[in-house]
């Protein structure tokens, strides 16, 4: 693992692999990242909130490592980010996290509930160029959690890949909420109908009323309002 330091107050630990990830999601926070080894600590003194960031999964020596890391920088406020994991990894971390004993340490399983728990803690997010507000939707962290690339989204969206790879960091978004009400909406229904560790599994399932084509790709294909229609027509029934 190494440390993704933020020059405010909150710094972002994440796998070398994951850091331009990381720098996408994390955007709103800081203008500015810096890539450290983990023994140099002396630039996470000024962090008063940690987040380690786990977006894949990760063998437990390795997250063992940076939880010593953190605990050998004194870290109390731990925010533990662990999006698109199944339960039994999640445990696992919980079990590590538990046993290094951190004061205050919490989960996050999902874009929305971290940036709750950020905003608990006094961690300010940098206003966009734009000014517009649209930063209330995680764009990028939405195309992950679907499983689609830059070009799937952006031809689901009918925008350019280059309006896309602008939304994603956080430039010309006065048209984002338009072109994404019904994106929206649809992750809406999801939350509703779709139990969070069967999601991943219900994006690549056939679906029968659409010729056994999946979500994924009825989503990839610009078929997102057929989808939210589809769990309209299931709301007085049973969750998909």
């Amino acid at each position: 693992m190494q440390t993704e330091i933020e020059t405010g107050d909150l710094v972002v630990w994440a796998p070398q692999e994951s850091l331009a990830e990381a720098r996408c999601l994390f955007a709103p926070y800081s203008p500015k990242f810096q890539t450290v080894p983990c023994n140099e600590m002396t630039a996470l003194a000024k962090a008063t909130v940690s987040v380690l960031y786990l977006p894949n999964p990760e063998p437990d020596a390795r997250v063992e490592n940076a939880l010593a890391a953190l605990r050998h920088c004194r870290v109390s406020k731990l925010l533990v980010y662990t999006p698109r994991h199944s339960s039994d990894f999640a445990f696992r971390v919980g079990t590590m996290v538990g046993r290094r004993k951190f004061a205050e340490a919490e989960w996050a399983f999902n874009w929305l509930h971290l940036k709750q728990l950020l905003k608990v803690r006094n961690i300010p997010t940098r206003a966009r160029r734009d000014g517009d507000g649209s930063n209330d939707f995680a764009i990028f962290e939405t195309r992950l959690r679907l499983g689609l690339s830059q070009g799937q989204l952006a031809k689901a969206l009918n925008v350019t890949a280059r309006t896309l790879q602008n939304w994603e960091a956080g430039k010309g978004t006065s048209q984002m909420a338009k072109r994404t009400r019904d994106l929206r909406e649809l992750l809406s229904r999801m939350d509703d109908y779709v139990a969070a560790p069967n999601e991943k599994e219900w994006l690549s399932s056939p679906l029968e009323a659409f010729a056994g084509r999946s979500p994924r790709q009825l989503i990839s294909e610009g078929r997102i309002r057929d989808l939210v229609i589809e769990f309209e027509r299931l709301r007085e029934g049973q969750p998909v």
